[in-house]
């Protein structure tokens, strides 16, 4: 017989055989072997988890001749063989995407009134990709549907069942079928490779396992792949030799330049990833899977439950979270996804990671509330104030955590290692001469204010979202005192949001900070004399007004004698 691929060739034959799907085949092999089965099935669920598998075993299933008790075909006798081999005419497989018209249901029509090979034959009719079916389609269908001969079983397959018409999906009995689980495909895969004679490493197929994304068919495909590249081996550097796949160190080295703001190193992985054939969309996917993982160890102490994945990949979690705190866990989530939606979409793929790379080690790029709110953190960190850690309790205790408060220790002054480290923290958005020397502060005057002030507004806008910008934008310059800026608020409403909201002053102080070159504050206050009458340089001088005519002068006489008019006659 000729070659056949390792999911044709190690397709189930029985209910027991189908992995992953316990809680469909054991209905199905119950509603059998008690008389009970219905006349419609609808099966849904991703790509290669046994839709269309368990159709054939349950169309065997209800033809065999020597049926077992649990429900299971026997795989022996003459019916069962013709249906593993396709030479049935007791089993219909169609393709709904290219039998998706009125005729094409009119033709199942007449099929359905035609009798079983056999007294005691079912005809079991499996409809494919069933969601291609047209809406004209598909009620053309309904009424063979809801009401079959006897001896006629329809099986729906589908991966979208929510592009199905209501109606139809009411008239059948519906079964989900799951992606399998990793380490129950992984011991599927080494059962395979045993018996295919295979040299197989444990991670290699738990690699392989997760690539697949729990669908049996996809595992089998690239297994049969990477063991053709291995010559029978299928080991870790193999699979990623085959998939284009990042090792699980290229993943903790992106964290540690994450933690440590090295851009360099980023950029190196990178080059590095690149030269050895790594897919850089498949890396940035990647990347965003292990962030989400590293964000689950922040907050979830119970990651086994959680997470489907071994024991390895919870630790590499929980070590890269000790060294990422949780605001730069949630910015690589968001900028690696940006990344990997423009990747999608066809941009230059090293590019478009380089730049991502560089937004998330370098805060000082980027001018968006988390950039900010990252440096500041930054900050805090170099300058040894402990950093916000969510409190973790027990996964099955319920009583409440004290937390002792403590004196703060006090920070020893820092080494001129830690003023350069410092001062790069604080760097502006646009670099000075000597970055390396931490700006002092200065005392500012208010005509320097009032320069910088148009591009402090205009470059606020987007730093501070709409909500933020609808109350800042009624502050004007009122003064400085020292190297505190003071701007004031005419409403009260807006001063008091303004005043409530600590992250609008800090936004605001930092990107005046790096207009003057030297840190700076901000404080809002009200408007002073708001309420008063204009300034008296407003006001209209009474002596500079003429008086008006005299109430006896005639205005006729007054236009003959300022304009030579003339008095005509009627």
């Amino acid at each position: 017989m000729d070659y056949q691929a390792l999911y044709r060739k190690y397709r189930p034959q029985t209910f027991d055989e189908v992995i992953g799907q316990g809680h469909v085949t054991t209905t199905l092999a119950r509603e059998v072997s008690e008389g009970r089965v219905a006349h419609a099935y609808l099966f849904t669920g991703p790509r290669g988890t046994g839709k269309t598998t368990t159709a054939r075993i349950l169309a065997k299933a209800l033809n065999c001749e020597n049926r077992h008790k649990d429900g299971s075909p026997c795989n022996e006798c003459a019916s069962c063989s013709a249906i593993t081999d396709g030479l049935s005419l007791d089993v219909m497989e169609l393709d709904a995407a290219s039998h998706n018209s009125v005729d094409d249901i009119r033709d199942i029509k007449v099929s359905v009134t035609t009798v079983a090979s056999t007294a005691t034959s079912r005809r079991v009719f499996v409809l494919d990709e069933a969601h291609m079916l047209s809406k004209a389609a598909g009620n053309a269908l309904l009424k063979t549907l809801e009401e079959p001969p006897d001896h006629v079983h329809f099986v729906l397959a589908t991966t979208e069942p929510y592009k199905l018409l209501d109606t139809i999906r009411s008239r059948t009995q519906r079964f989900d079928f799951h992606p399998v689980a990793i380490e129950e495909l992984a011991g599927f895969l080494s059962s395979i490779a045993d018996r295919e004679g295979y040299k197989t490493d444990p991670s290699a197929l738990i690699a392989i396992a997760r690539h697949a994304g729990g669908s049996v068919r996809d595992s089998l495909s690239l297994l049969e792949q990477v063991s053709a590249l291995g010559g029978g081996s299928v080991d870790p550097a193999g699979v990623r030799r085959a998939l284009g796949l990042a090792s699980s160190e290229a993943l903790m080295r992106l964290a540690e330049a994450v933690a440590a703001q090295d851009a360099k190193s980023a950029l190196e992985l990178v080059a590095e990833l690149a030269a050895d054939g790594v897919d850089l969309r498949r890396f940035v996917s990647d990347a965003v899977g292990f962030f989400r993982g590293v964000f689950l160890a922040h907050y979830a102490p119970n990651l086994a439950e959680i997470a489907d994945e071994p024991a390895e990949v919870h630790e590499g979690w929980t070590k890269a979270a000790a060294i990422v705190g949780p605001n730069d866990v949630l910015r690589a989530v968001d900028l690696l996804g940006e990344a990997l939606v423009k990747l999608r979409e066809g941009r230059e793929e090293r590019l478009m990671t380089e730049l991502a790379l560089i937004k998330l080690t370098r805060p000082e790029t980027a001018t968006d509330p988390d950039a900010i709110v990252a440096r500041m953190d930054r900050l805090e960190r170099r300058m040894g104030k402990p950093a916000e850690i969510p409190a973790q309790t027990p996964a099955r205790e319920s009583k409440p955590v004290v937390v002792e408060e403590q004196e703060p220790k006090p920070v020893p002054d820092p080494e001129p290692a830690q003023d350069e480290e410092l001062a790069q923290a604080a760097a502006p958005l646009v670099s000075d001469d000597e970055p390396g020397e931490p700006a002092p502060a200065i005392d500012i005057s208010f005509e320097q204010l009032q320069n910088i002030w148009p591009g402090l507004f205009g470059g606020l806008r987007d730093v501070l979202g709409a909500r933020r910008w609808a109350f800042f934008r009624e502050a004007v310059p009122a003064g400085v005192e020292g190297s505190v800026i003071v701007l004031e608020v005419a409403q009260d409403f807006h001063l008091t949001a303004l005043l409530q909201d600590d992250a609008v002053a800090s936004i605001v102080a930092t990107k005046a900070s790096d207009l003057f070159g030297s840190p700076v504050k901000v404080r809002f206050q009200a408007k002073k004399g708001g309420d008063q009458p204009a300034k008296d340089s407003a006001r209209v001088d009474l002596d500079d007004l003429e008086e008006r005519p005299a109430a006896g002068t005639d205005p006729a006489s007054l236009l003959a004698a300022e304009l030579g008019a003339e008095l005509v006659d009627e």
